[in-house]
């Protein structure tokens, strides 16, 4: 057999580190219930990915979460609202959890949530949705073994921006439409507060110019300690106006793709209970 990339094994999120090392952790439906009554969990966040790349999400209580749905899926899914998913004379759909990614979503502290990421099921015991992200990257990764691979390894550099805020004007085209981004580190800001940036000098500036490091070490730390995604390093990156960078360790197909899903829904929600605007 031949190897893609070798470097090291993932298949299932999440990990945790030990002695700088990484170790993965897989968990059974079993420990999944087991943990939801010892850490008081009320509410399940059934996620899944979209064809536009955007997490959607249903919420059930954990009240009436029960083994036989874990197994076998949730009917909770209309996929003709979803883009591209069906069309509405076949759209009941089912949510299928996997076990290894359940997290506890820590900025819903009222009442206690973990996520479960989902397959995407047609009903009637059809099989996998083959419109569904999750499934295209699965099938991928066994048409690779196919090939007589043993894996690939995907390292996404996922860079964003994050702004204090953004005014736009867009209902009214006949008199003008346009936006405008404020950002305390940009060379425009007109607060007269901080230490602004000159355009494309935003690579590895030191603080207090780089505004954005206690935001970037809470996003590692959620994402390392609740979502068992492994970043290693953040920094700034070149543009002006929060351009950042936090780096996710590199694995398999599927796992690294439920890394980045996370990573954009983790840092999205920082981002908004802090004020700023994360693009």
């Amino acid at each position: 057999m031949m190897d893609v990339f070798v470097l090291a094994l993932g298949i299932k999120l999440p990990y945790k580190v030990s002695h700088g090392k990484p170790i993965q952790i897989t968990y059974s439906p079993d420990e999944i219930f087991s943990k939801i009554q010892h850490e008081g969990i009320r509410f399940i966040d059934l996620q899944f990915t979209g064809l536009t790349g955007r997490f959607h999400h249903t919420t059930i209580s954990t009240d009436t979460f029960s083994p036989e749905q874990m197994r076998d899926g949730l009917p909770k899914l209309d996929g003709s609202s979803i883009v591209g998913f069906t069309s509405i004379d076949d759209s009941d759909l089912v949510l299928k959890p996997d076990p290894n990614t359940y997290a506890i979503i820590p900025w819903l502290e009222e009442s206690k949530t973990a996520r479960l990421l989902c397959d995407v099921y047609l009903g009637m015991g059809r099989g996998r949705l083959e419109r569904d992200p999750r499934a295209i990257a699965q099938k991928a990764e066994k048409y690779l073994k196919d090939q007589g691979f043993d894996n690939s390894f995907w390292g996404p550099e996922v860079e964003f921006f994050v702004f204090d805020k953004i005014h736009w004007d867009v209902l009214t085209p006949y008199k003008g439409q346009s936006y405008s981004i404020e950002s305390e580190e940009a060379p425009w800001s007109q607060e007269g507060t901080g230490y602004p940036m000159g355009l494309q000098e935003g690579y590895y500036p030191s603080t207090p110019s780089d505004t954005l490091t206690p935001f970037r070490n809470e996003c590692v730390d959620v994402l390392n300690s609740n979502f068992g995604v492994l970043c290693d390093n953040h920094h700034h990156e070149v543009a002006t106006a929060g351009q950042c960078e936090i780096d996710i360790r590199f694995d398999n197909l599927t796992n690294a793709a439920d890394a980045t899903q996370s990573y954009k829904f983790v840092i999205r929600n920082i981002a908004k209970s802090i004020i700023k605007l994360p693009h």
